[in-house]
């Protein structure tokens, strides 16, 4: 499919669920499978191959340390080179990923996984971004944006859970080694499967008109454009990431009980709220809709900062989807509606770029609040970058708008 065709295509005449766009959901619903239902699995394999807490902080955090740093060579790659190429070789590269970890005998054969894993990340979110809005019509552009990321909320709902019931059933038949080996293996499978979709998917190279807006390679690493809607969602998810990061030792420290049932009900709003705010975008537009939706999400935090019982941590929940439902639609249109359409692929990698930097220095805040004074100021101080977002948003709101395309 050549960008340049794309652009010319009426909008109007398309719909949400076309074959571009239901192979990419596909697709991308069992990408977020395979990575959720071994993220709660990490720092415990590392733990049970001999590694201290040192090494395992670096583990974990090797992750998105590697994926910022190819970053710089994916936005290029993907923005220049057919994206169903790369979806497949990425994809496979999950499933090779997956065996690596399911096979390391030792932690060093484990960081090897772990950094083939961020090479991976660099380059997927972007993709199937890129490829699903691509597929869009503009005038659904938040619908469709709101549709894509059920995947992942599906995925975070039942993806944990089911890693860990799957590593318990293998542990008692066959022992640990076995357990974490199945759970491994599954997610390499989960992205096998992947491939299917992603075979199927057009040929989506940019044609000569399309290259020539592109300009050289360095030219694609970052978009200036969406340097603003990048750094709403750094802000945005450097808060984000400290529930599922603290929750568990929070409700713990409080002897709250059943918290994950906090993530079931965030999951399961989520869902809802998600596609809901999507379409609401459409309607009456991002600059109705981020302000309060901030104001929402911050009101999750103050909940959860304040709140000693499981009741008090589910309504936080309803907040915190309802309000992540709103703000992460919305600044991913605002980021693909800030460039042309054969610039979308750096655009993604540029917002791909603050999401990295937001789930590495929001557990760092975190922890080093939490260190000095307690889970409940550092909720406290975790919304400080919610509210950030907002004023930034209302601060550069009238230049944005002015240059949508």
């Amino acid at each position: 499919m050549d960008n340049t065709e794309i652009e010319k295509k009426p909008y109007g005449n398309l719909t949400v669920w076309n074959k571009q766009f239901t192979l990419t959901f596909a697709a991308n619903v069992l990408l977020c499978f395979s990575q959720h239902t071994v993220n709660t699995l990490i720092s415990t394999y590392a733990s049970y191959l001999g590694a201290g807490a040192v090494t395992i902080g670096m583990v974990s955090g090797l992750y998105f340390g590697v994926s910022a740093a190819a970053r710089p060579f994916s936005g290029p790659i993907i923005s220049k080179l057919d994206q169903r190429k790369i979806m497949i070789w990425i994809y496979a590269l999950g499933v090779l990923t997956g065996l690596v970890y399911a096979f390391s005998g030792d932690i060093a054969m484990f960081i090897t996984a772990r950094v083939m894993h961020g090479i991976e990340f660099a380059f997927v979110g972007s993709l199937n971004l890129t490829l699903a809005s691509n597929s869009l019509p503009r005038e659904k552009l938040g619908t469709g944006i709101g549709i894509f990321g059920l995947g992942a909320a599906v995925a975070t709902a039942i993806g944990p859970s089911m890693g860990i019931a799957i590593f318990r059933w293998a542990q008692e038949l066959w022992g640990s080694d076995t357990g974490y080996m199945v759970v491994f293996l599954v997610s390499a499978g989960f992205m096998l499967l992947g491939l299917i979709p992603v075979f199927l998917l057009d040929p989506c190279k940019p044609g000569k008109k399309a290259l020539e807006q592109l300009g050289a390679w360095y030219k694609n690493i970052i978009s200036v454009k969406t340097l603003i809607p990048a750094g709403l969602m750094l802000l945005v998810s450097a808060s984000s990431i400290l529930f599922s990061t603290y929750m568990v030792p929070y409700a713990d420290s409080k002897g709250i009980e059943n918290i994950g049932l906090f993530f079931t009900v965030y999951a399961v709003v989520l869902l809802v709220s998600r596609p809901l705010c999507g379409k609401l975008i459409d309607k009456i537009g991002v600059g109705r809709l981020y302000c309060p939706g901030a104001i929402v999400y911050l009101l999750s935090f103050l909940i959860v900062a304040l709140g000693n019982s499981l009741p008090a941590m589910l309504v936080a929940a309803v907040f915190a989807a309802v309000g992540f439902g709103t703000l992460n639609p919305a600044i991913i249109t605002l980021c693909m509606r800030s460039v042309p359409h054969a610039k979308r692929g750096v655009a993604s990698n540029t917002q791909y770029f603050g999401i990295d930097i937001g789930f590495f220095l929001g557990p760092v805040m975190g922890g080093f609040v939490n260190a000095y004074l307690g889970y409940s100021s550092m909720y406290i101080i975790g919304a400080v970058p919610v509210v950030l977002s907002g004023v930034l948003f209302m601060a550069t709101w009238r230049s944005l708008k002015n240059r949508l395309y």
